[in-house]
């Protein structure tokens, strides 16, 4: 089991993990960074896509022999994330990375169906990190590509997360659903929060009739009531996940991408943030995340791929 986030680099270098990384757009300073920092702890080799003559002057301002990579000249942002999808689709590489492209962009491009790509799930985007002073990895999903989903969508979203806490050892995880609301006792509520929590007590059901294996799901909780003994303790909130959860539920893409950006800017966790549910791990830093935390990002997506091959 992985206890911190800021370990996996170290933990897939001591496994002896390497992959073969795609970057699309590679023209970017801190992409350029993040790739030869991976590089010297020996956990990938990769390939740059984007304009060569520009990759090379950031390069050369870095400092960043570019001569331990391969890299294919394209012009267009376009012509770059086509480039990388087809790395992967013919097996050169194993992950792709966003550099400057757009994450809509790549993940479109992944989702295109002549390309082979998709699975039966949605895609989504875990973000794992330490639980502030404790010693174990959480995870909130999903901060960054599902806007809206509904009940089926949550479902895929669940199972992916749970995929992720496996990886990283967590053989049973409590996923807490997250509510506004843990009860509807006022009939004026907004449409969205009544939805939050019904769809909370849904997936509970489905976890209980066996439709959601691997985990423990259980909702719906305000925030506090998942992840503070004391305060569930204080609302009478029992259960195996009430106040302990592993993995946190977002409602929608607004709840979400709050959590994650004040854990973020307020709590400097060190995130390592992947988006799943397609045939490949993608890695797709935001601008302002840490130097450390798109380290960490790129050893968990080597770390999720060698073990769906079995490694």
């Amino acid at each position: 089991m992985i206890h911190r986030t800021e370990d996996l680099v170290d933990h897939v270098s001591a496994l002896g993990l390497r992959t073969n990384i795609a970057v699309a757009a590679a023209d970017d300073a801190d992409t350029i960074k993040t790739i030869h920092e991976a590089w010297t702890h020996g956990i990938l080799d990769a390939t740059l896509v984007g304009p060569e003559g520009k990759i090379r002057r950031i390069a050369e301002e870095l400092a960043v022999d570019l001569s331990r990579f391969r890299i294919i000249d394209a012009a267009a942002d376009a012509e770059c994330v086509e480039s990388c999808v087809q790395l992967v689709r013919t097996g050169e590489c194993e992950v792709v990375m966003k550099g400057r492209v757009s994450t809509a962009d790549l993940i479109g491009e992944m989702l295109r169906k002549d390309n082979g790509l998709r699975t039966d799930r949605v895609l989504s985007h875990v973000g794992a990190f330490t639980s502030p002073g404790e010693n174990r990895i959480m995870i909130i999903t999903d901060a960054g590509i599902n806007i809206a989903p509904d009940l089926a969508r949550k479902r895929d979203i669940v199972m992916n997360a749970v995929d992720v806490m496996h990886a990283l050892g967590y053989e049973h995880p409590g996923v807490a659903a997250l509510s506004f609301i843990e009860k509807i006792e006022n009939k004026d509520l907004q449409p969205s929060v009544k939805q939050a929590t019904l769809d909370a007590e849904q997936l509970t059901q489905l976890c209980r009739q066996g439709q959601l294996p691997g985990c423990t799901v259980d909702g719906p909780f305000a925030l506090d009531n998942a992840i503070s003994p004391y305060a569930a303790a204080h609302k009478g909130i029992k259960g195996e996940v009430a106040g302990r959860a592993d993995v946190l539920l977002a409602h929608d893409i607004n709840m979400g991408n709050a959590i994650y950006k004040a854990l973020q800017i307020w709590v400097k966790v060190v995130f390592a943030g992947v988006v799943v549910g397609c045939k490949t791990p993608v890695v797709v830093p935001s601008r302002v995340d840490s130097p450390e935390s798109k380290l960490q990002s790129i050893a968990l997506a080597i770390l999720l791929m060698k073990k769906k091959a079995g490694a």
